[in-house]
């Protein structure tokens, strides 16, 4: 009796895993085009200073398949999720569109994501891949770019003690679309005063990635200081051209980790030095000023 009932128990074991086979969508005695494909995305190369990333996914005619927002708790393990099945999808990501980051959602790849005015811009994070999903499981390794340079300006001198000084990084891109295009507009960005050290005054700001280097000037405002405190006549007023000087010194703007730059400028000797990682130079603002 015993065998019997164990016979029993077994076939209706296997009664209700068939049963439940051929219940769910997919299964594989099916033809599984229909079926989802799992997309991991591999986050573990991305430094966890990137607080999050929205995430977008295109058919290659711009439909959107997928969108979510992904923090950096989740990082360390790979992140699944089920998507349609199609082939060269547009996988898309932006880390750290934040406060200063105007995101519209049209939803397409002509997505915008604008530099707020009168704020420093975010420091931007951009990935992009062709993937397809037409099998059961997809795979991207996800290796951000930096699309950002953060600018140091170092000057020599007692800044609000001997004279004042605004310092105004102006650029002729706005922001991007979401599959990394560059939307055109004008934008300014205030450098900001960070600290005096050794009569050097420190400022500093953020300009997102350019085209170019051809439009990107420092405009410089510097006025002298009177003893009893009253602003005097206007000494320096001037657009400088860095970005000429940028491009003449080998500073490329189409590096995927965009370099940081840094400024010394020197009013005594009327003339500032521009410096990028490896590379130096300095430049007379005698017939400039």
């Amino acid at each position: 009796m015993g065998g019997i009932a164990m016979k029993r128990g077994v076939l209706l074991y296997f009664g209700i895993m068939a049963l439940a086979l051929l219940g769910s969508s997919c299964t594989v005695l099916e033809e599984r085009s229909g079926c989802p494909c799992y997309l991991t995305l591999d986050l573990t190369k991305i430094d966890k200073g990137i607080r999050e990333w929205q995430f977008w996914l295109f058919t290659p005619d711009g439909e959107i398949m997928y969108k979510d927002t992904i923090y950096r708790r989740s990082y360390s393990s790979p992140y699944t999720v089920q998507v349609p099945r199609n082939r060269r999808m547009q996988c898309l990501l932006w880390g750290n569109a934040r406060g200063a980051t105007l995101l519209d959602e049209t939803m397409t790849p002509a997505t915008s994501l604008l530099k707020k005015e009168d704020v420093l811009a975010d420091s931007l994070y951009f990935f992009a891949d062709t993937v397809d999903t037409w099998k059961e499981d997809g795979w991207v390794s996800v290796e951000p770019k930096k699309e950002f340079a953060t600018v140091d300006i170092y000057m020599q001198g007692w800044v609000d003690i001997e004279y004042v000084v605004e310092l105004i990084l102006k650029c002729d891109t706005k922001g991007f679309y979401v599959d990394g295009g560059f939307y055109s507009g004008k934008v300014e960005t205030h450098m900001q005063f960070d600290d005096i050290d050794e009569y050097c005054s420190h400022f500093q700001g953020r300009i997102l990635r350019q085209p170019d280097t051809e439009n990107l000037k420092l405009s410089m405002l510097l006025k002298k200081k009177e003893v009893d405190g009253t602003l005097g006549p206007v000494i320096v007023d001037k657009d400088i051209p860095i970005g000429k000087y940028l491009e003449e010194n080998g500073y490329d703007m189409h590096k995927p980790i965009l370099e940081d730059i840094r400024m010394d400028i020197d009013y005594s000797r009327n003339s500032f030095m521009i410096k990028a990682e490896d590379w130096e130079a300095t430049y007379k603002l005698v017939e400039e000023i």
